[in-house]
């Protein structure tokens, strides 16, 4: 009887080990990602960036990362943790640098450029056994390995091993450059305005001078208008985003009409419709011409003095 009676104690102990396990790795991984959640860091090892609005993949295994982001963060770098996430295979620990990066693109023939936030995930593999045990010490030893955890910006700041990274300054006369591209900009805004114009006049040209007196293509013409016609054009992006070979609907069913019917129907459709596309450009376009803005004259430099 006291055996049976130990042997169910035992199993007892045993399942309600086994039952408090989940509840204990919850708390762990919470514990983990009260004390790294919102913390401040300074990276030990060179991390990996797209600076382009998501988070960048970077593989650590030990103190090895790899990641195929664009942009390169020698070690040391500022960063506040955003997420952390315990996985199956290892921890993820999600990194927004505060320290912008400034990057050039550029726009025909001028060299712009903005400012970049940059995002980093360090993928950390860590043991199966360290995860599945949730050896919150191990976890946060091997973390360690790739940054050093502070509480407060200040205190990171203060780190010997900061690396003091500061965005790039713009290039002197950038407010000039802008203003340049800016005019640029509206020239070209215009010029293509202008080249839809000349399109439409020439358009309309040679539909006038093929238009048929055929009965069903007179039927189609007509129909053609009426699909157009229906489309709201009222608007300057709505004229810029049609073209001739889009605009025009697709015909109505012609169960009515046979043989070579349907073609001149089509043919007066096409026409009717490109004629009201191309009459309406004519008529609007030219007051969606902007503004181009002066350029600021470029700054004389000083004459030196000879002596």
């Amino acid at each position: 009887m006291r055996m049976k009676l130990r042997t169910i104690g035992l199993v007892l102990g045993m399942a309600l080990g086994f039952l408090s396990l989940p509840a204990f790795a919850g708390k762990t991984e919470d514990m983990l990602e009260t004390r790294w959640r919102g913390a401040w860091v300074v990276t030990t090892a060179d991390v990996y960036s797209e600076c382009s609005g998501g988070y960048t993949d970077n593989d650590v295994n030990g103190g090895l990362i790899r990641s195929k982001g664009r942009f390169r963060f020698q070690a040391g770098e500022l960063a506040q943790v955003k997420d952390l996430d315990l996985e199956h295979s290892g921890v993820v620990l999600s990194l927004s640098l505060p320290e912008p990066l400034l990057i050039s693109y550029q726009d025909g023939p001028f060299t712009l450029y903005r400012e970049a936030r940059c995002l980093v995930s360090l993928d950390m593999e860590l043991p199966r056994q360290m995860v599945s045990h949730k050896d919150l010490g191990a976890i946060e030893a091997e973390i360690n390995q790739v940054v050093t955890r502070f509480t407060r910006q200040d205190e990171a700041m203060r780190s010997r091993d900061w690396n003091r990274r500061k965005c790039d300054p713009y290039p002197d006369d950038y407010d000039r450059t802008l203003a340049k591209h800016a005019a640029w900009k509206a020239q070209q805004t215009n010029d293509a305005i202008q080249a839809r114009i000349d399109q439409s006049s020439e358009e309309s040209s040679r539909i006038t001078d093929r238009v048929s007196s055929n009965p069903d293509y007179l039927k189609g013409f007509a129909s053609g208008i009426e699909a157009v016609r229906s489309i709201d054009l009222s608007t300057c992006d709505e004229l810029l985003a049609r073209s001739f070979q889009n605009i025009v609907p697709r015909p109505p069913q012609m169960a009515t009409l046979l043989g070579g019917a349907v073609a001149e129907f089509q043919r007066g459709y096409q026409d009717g419709g490109k004629l009201v596309f191309a009459l309406e450009s004519l008529r609007r376009l030219q007051g969606c011409m902007v503004e181009v803005p002066e350029v600021p004259e470029e700054p004389s430099r000083p004459e030196r003095i000879r002596r």
